[in-house]
């Protein structure tokens, strides 16, 4: 089969669908990757056909507006300015996205797409053919309500009652769907006989479409009322140090440090970076606690003065390094939540934005961890009670091990293809 992957956003976005692809062309499928044209380079060394979407997209997310939004500098009113500007930019955008996304549809003529919540385009040939379509989120509370949850969108404030809970969605999603007539209502001429109301879509995307949500049933299990094509599959992950060795430098600083911990913000960014990287690392070093800095995409700075204890990398294998350390301290994206509880790992969440407030909440839940101190208006002396918790707890490392077995059974890779490629 010839499949389409479809995914827009920052490398958390991206991985699972890297992982879906190493599946898929293990398998015998022939893949092409639609992804933003960053991801170029990665894809091709893959060996996987790319389409690139338009690069503006990440380069928006780094700009000095993008890294306001993410990291939350400055007052309410700039906070509220910064984020109406992003908006009207990314909206610009969405135009070429979604033409893109028709264009590879068009030219690749796939069996199968796998798509990402963030494609709205996939949407359109999706009620219309919906055998062929499959929607990827490695995150939850989007479409299928669930009681003890809200929308992701509200994640950032505590949970609501039940009943407010499950309105949330509802309230969310009309919106979401005015922004989706207002973008993509052109194309509908090009579905003779789909009826593409709000009440239709409501009923096909809870329903009829295929979500495949690639998190942990033992971390998030799957509510009875859900309906049968939502499926949670289980957390996946391709192999990203197959070709990866380490220097002799970090091996040895390892054996120094027998205990020791990851503090990376993935790709996040924030427009304060020196000045949290510097309270953050300062902390760790004032309790003696060995650390893995991965400096990654610019959120976290290297600090000329720290001290043999702390250990800078542009990047690490996660499947590689958190079997071997005690902990992480990380931003709370939804795969590196996976791969820390997938490796026993006790974790500690700063949360950037939406989801990783969700998640650095059910971490904690699962005790796993305690829970974080958000990057907005960072509080170094409630990081500092957090980070204390976080390393001197033995329960945490316990029930990290525990989840951790749970989880090595739940990702069936056979049953997922056939769940994808069957006629």
């Amino acid at each position: 089969m010839k499949i389409l992957l479809v995914a827009i956003g920052t490398r958390g976005d991206i991985e699972p669908f890297l992982a879906q692809a190493e599946m898929l062309n293990n398998d015998g499928h022939v893949v092409y990757c639609l992804f933003p044209e960053q991801f170029r380079e990665t894809v091709e060394k893959l060996g996987y056909g790319f389409l690139g979407l338009d690069r503006r997209f990440l380069e928006m997310l780094d700009s000095k507006i993008g890294k306001s939004v993410m990291g939350g500098a400055g007052s309410v009113f700039e906070m509220i300015k910064n984020f109406y500007q992003l908006m009207r930019n990314s909206l610009s955008l969405q135009k070429v996205l979604i033409q893109q996304q028709k264009d590879a549809i068009d030219s690749v003529r796939p069996d199968r797409v796998i798509y990402h919540p963030k494609a709205l385009y996939c949407t359109l040939p999706a009620m219309a053919e919906p055998k062929k379509y499959f929607q990827l989120s490695p995150i939850p509370n989007l479409l299928h309500p669930h009681a003890e949850y809200p929308h992701l969108s509200l994640s950032k404030w505590k949970p609501f009652s039940a009943k407010w809970n499950l309105r949330t969605y509802d309230l969310v999603n009309k919106a979401r769907y005015i922004a989706f007539n207002k973008f993509v209502k052109p194309y509908f001429g090009d579905f003779q006989g789909v009826d593409f109301s709000t009440k239709s879509i409501k009923n096909f995307e809870l329903n009829q479409l295929q979500v495949l949500y690639q998190i942990s049933p033992t971390l998030y299990p799957k509510p009875a009322n859900w309906p049968a094509v939502a499926h949670i599959t289980g957390f996946f992950a391709r192999n990203q140090n197959q070709n990866y060795q380490p220097d002799a430098e970090l091996e040895a600083w390892l054996a120094k440090y027998p205990k020791a911990i990851l503090l990376t913000f993935g790709s996040m960014s924030n427009p304060k970076p020196l000045q949290i990287s510097t309270q953050i690392i300062q902390t760790l070093e004032k309790h003696r606690i060995p650390a893995i800095v991965n400096l990654s995409w610019g959120g976290l700075q290297k600090i000329d003065s720290s001290g043999n204890s702390i250990f800078y990398v542009n990047q690490i294998p996660y499947d590689w390094i958190l079997p071997k350390l005690y902990g992480i301290i990380h931003h709370g994206g939804s795969g590196t939540s996976h791969f820390a509880a997938k490796s026993g790992a006790v974790q500690l969440i700063v949360p950037h934005i939406m989801d990783q407030y969700f998640w650095n909440r059910l971490i904690h839940a699962h005790g796993l961890g305690p829970n974080g101190t958000s990057i907005h208006n960072f509080d170094a002396n409630r990081f500092e009670s957090a980070l204390g918790d976080f390393w001197n707890n033995p329960e945490y490392k316990i029930n990290a091990k525990s989840i951790a077995q749970k989880m090595i059974p739940e990702a069936d890779r056979q049953h997922l293809i056939q769940l994808i490629t069957q006629v």
